[in-house]
């Protein structure tokens, strides 16, 4: 899905959300173009708590895609809601780790912290 919102720049193909941060283009004009038809935009690319509800209330995008995080986190919507730690994810196991079971199913839950 980083396809959808990448650009290219001399450092290679970016998603949207980390060309906007340094001040790159913006898929804003199409993103117009697509309203006036009724077509959803979708964006995807670098986001997280902190930069996707801004996206989606600026009506730069009708929804965001959190892959990376929801591999690392099977539990991101109670982590996004609650402002919850999240897991760090691990790309290296993203289309295949040694050993094979590493990545996609052995990242936790969250866990409260009880106080002994």
């Amino acid at each position: 899905m980083d396809a959808l919102a990448a650009y290219t720049s001399s450092a290679g193909v970016e998603a949207e959300a980390t060309v906007k941060a340094k001040g790159g283009n913006s898929l804003t004009g199409f993103r117009q173009i697509l309203a006036k038809g009724g077509v959803k935009f979708i964006a995807a690319g670098g986001f997280n708590r902190d930069n996707a509800a801004p996206k989606v209330g600026s009506g730069d995008a009708d929804l965001i895609i959190f892959g990376r995080w929801f591999i690392a986190n099977p539990d991101l919507p109670k982590r996004l809601a609650e402002g919850l730690e999240l897991n760090a994810y691990d790309r290296d196991t993203f289309y295949g780790a040694d050993p094979p079971e590493k990545g996609y199913v052995d990242y936790p839950f969250y866990e409260e912290k009880v106080a002994a």
